[in-house]
């Protein structure tokens, strides 16, 4: 799979309009949450690769802790979704603002339903299938992360804030 190097804003910005320090912090605010999320996900994913969800229903307490971590994680990316439904894009920002509340939405509905599932399987087979879906989904994820990607560039371009692209 492929690993993204985001964004990285270096040193220079160049701000031409009055409202510029006021764009500059949304996408600070914006990359900050995504990039939460984003990290939760990989963190998870790695943990599911290395067999850390495979927890077994006769061992009650490491099942409950696993079923509790997966629900977590959700948890933790509906709380980030509300964070960013709380802050107000300007109209240069809208598009970026909702491609990335589509891919936390995503993330917590998709990704972070598919584990919980996983997690309280118990049938080798069922987990098996539900590993490639969660795979396929982590796929769709990451278009999904590009995709915000190529809309903050383009906010920041419309708002004048110069930025250097690392893939």
């Amino acid at each position: 799979m492929r690993i993204l190097f985001f964004i990285l804003i270096i040193s220079t910005f160049t701000l031409t309009s009055c409202g510029g320090n006021l764009e500059f912090g949304y996408n600070e605010k914006m990359a900050s949450l995504f990039y939460s999320c984003k990290d939760k996900l990989d963190e998870s994913y790695g943990k599911l690769l290395e067999g850390e969800y495979d927890a077994d229903k006769t061992d009650e307490s490491s099942f409950e802790m696993k079923l509790k971590e997966a629900q977590a994680l959700s948890s933790y990316i509906k709380g980030v979704k509300s964070e960013v439904n709380e802050l107000r894009p300007s109209e240069a920002a809208k598009s970026f603002h909702s491609m990335t509340v589509h891919y936390i939405t995503r993330i917590a509905d998709g990704y972070g339903t598919l584990l919980i599932k996983y997690v309280d399987e118990q049938k080798k087979g069922a987990r098996q299938a539900l590993l490639r879906d969660i795979t396929d989904e982590k796929g769709k994820i990451a278009v999904l992360a590009d995709e915000c990607l190529e809309k903050q560039v383009e906010f920041l371009h419309k708002v004048g804030i110069e930025v250097n692209q690392a893939k």
